[in-house]
């Protein structure tokens, strides 16, 4: 522990031999020896070393908190200068700004195109049009105790309740050459049941193009009652057969007219006897074993496509 000074003037002490190596004094007398001034250490009283640690911590150094507060406001002002440097438009380097392109960005505009009802019209000549869900538009509807037409979701029904009859339904057109195709819908009744499309409609005189349930198709004159057949019934493995889906199409153009079921042409013939009338659709019921006498044919027609030509 240090040692403290005393407030009292102390006297320089004297060696013994300091008399030896001095020539200008003459030594005195010897006195009674003194006590040594150089007596034990004494510790400070607690007034003063109190007063003592309040003057060391005065002046004493900064310590660990002190330090980190100041560095802590050197970092923040430094970081002040960055910023005011960096982003102030009157700091920093003075660079020349180039003045951008004007590029005036190419928009895409996507415009929502309404499909025509039937695109492939135009292409092939098509000019009518008719998927059966206006019930006016043209066809019409009776009801008979053997016979039955209507609309319905879309389609255009025949019923054919009669054993060994046939009906029909027209358009009402009287055209020379043309071309159609329609959509058939076998629905239930006997497989041997005929229906189809009937042209150059004139006075009880037509051709009559007819498919059935099990796969064969056949084209038909009547004429003063009487039926010819141009073409017998004939299998192909073109039609679906039972109660399936196909599209028939005819194309009459002077004494040539050709056959098509599901878009291939099956047949072309030429005949004569007919040169212009109406066209529509028909269904026959027919008799045959093993089903219910009373049960009738039921066909659907869709997607009517006509035109001239």
């Amino acid at each position: 522990m240090p040692v403290d000074e005393d407030p009292t003037p102390q006297v320089e002490p004297i060696s013994p031999y300091d008399d030896l190596f001095s020539d200008d004094v003459i030594p005195e007398e010897s006195k009674s020896k003194e006590k040594s001034l150089k007596g034990p250490v004494l510790e400070p009283d607690n007034d003063s070393y109190e007063s003592d640690k309040e003057n060391q911590r005065k002046i004493s150094p900064p310590t660990n908190r002190n330090l980190a507060f100041i560095a802590g406001i050197i970092g923040i002002g430094v970081i002040l200068i960055f910023a005011l440097f960096f982003l102030s438009p009157s700091f920093g380097p003075d660079l020349k700004t180039e003045p951008m392109a004007n590029i005036t960005p190419v928009v895409t505009k996507e415009e929502t195109v309404t499909p025509e009802q039937t695109p492939v019209q135009a292409e092939k000549g098509y000019t009518q049009f008719d998927n059966f869900s206006d019930k006016e538009s043209g066809w019409g509807s009776y009801e008979g105790e053997t016979f039955l037409r209507y609309y319905s979701q879309g389609e255009y029904h025949m019923i054919q309740k009669g054993e060994n009859l046939s009906d029909r339904a027209l358009l009402g057109k009287n055209v020379t050459d043309f071309i159609l195709e329609v959509d058939t819908r076998f629905d239930s009744g006997p497989l041997t049941g005929q229906y189809g499309i009937i042209f150059r409609f004139d006075n009880g005189k037509y051709y009559s193009f007819g498919i059935n349930g099990r796969g064969w198709f056949t084209i038909r004159k009547h004429i003063e009652g009487k039926v010819y057949e141009l073409i017998p019934l004939t299998e192909t493995y073109i039609l679906n057969k039972g109660y399936n889906s196909n599209r028939l199409g005819v194309k009459a153009e002077g004494n040539t007219l050709s056959l098509f079921i599901n878009g291939k042409m099956v047949r072309a013939i030429g005949d004569t006897s007919l040169t212009q009338g109406d066209i529509g659709f028909f269904v026959s019921r027919l008799e045959e074993q093993g089903f219910v006498k009373e049960q009738p044919v039921h066909v659907a027609f869709d997607n009517f496509k006509y035109g001239e030509l």
